[in-house]
C-alpha cells in the first residue's frame, strides 16, 4: 500500500510546487498554464498506481485510467485557454491533443514495463 500512497503524494507535491512557481511568474497566461499543467501532472502521477492492480485485466486498469483522465484532463484542457473551443477544428484539437498523448503515453509504459519484466525473467533464469 506504501506504493500508492507515495505515487499520491508526489502528485500532490507535483502539483502544489507548480502552482506555488506560477505566482512568481509575471506573464498571467504562463502562470495560468503553469498551474494547469501542474494540475496535469499532479494527476497523471497520482493515477499510475492504477496500473499495479494486477487483480484486474490490462484493458481494465486502461479503461480506469482514461476514465479518471476523462473526468480530470479534459476540463483542464478546457479550463487552460489553449484550444479554441468556439470552433469544431479547436474542439478537435483539444481531442486530439488528449488521445494522442494518452495513446504516446500509455505505448511508452507498456514498452518500458514489457522490458523490464523481461529483465526481471532473464535475470531470475540465469540465478
Amino acid at each position: 500500500m506504501k506504493r500508492p500512497f507515495r505515487f499520491l503524494l508526489s502528485g500532490g507535491l507535483t502539483a502544489v510546487i507548480m502552482i506555488a512557481i506560477s505566482f512568481a511568474i509575471d506573464d498571467p497566461a504562463q502562470a495560468h498554464s503553469t498551474r494547469v499543467v501542474g494540475v496535469i501532472a499532479g494527476v497523471v502521477i497520482a493515477a499510475v498506481p492504477l496500473y499495479d492492480i494486477d487483480s484486474w485485466h490490462l484493458w481494465k486498469r486502461t479503461a480506469i485510467h482514461v476514465i479518471v483522465m476523462v473526468v480530470t484532463v479534459i476540463p483542464c484542457l478546457i479550463f487552460s485557454g489553449w484550444f479554441d473551443l468556439s470552433t469544431a477544428g479547436g474542439v478537435l484539437a483539444l481531442l486530439g491533443t488528449f488521445v494522442g498523448f494518452g495513446v504516446l503515453g500509455w505505448v511508452i509504459g507498456f514498452v518500458v514495463t514489457a522490458v523490464l519484466a523481461r529483465r526481471s525473467a532473464d535475470e531470475s533464469v540465469e540465478q
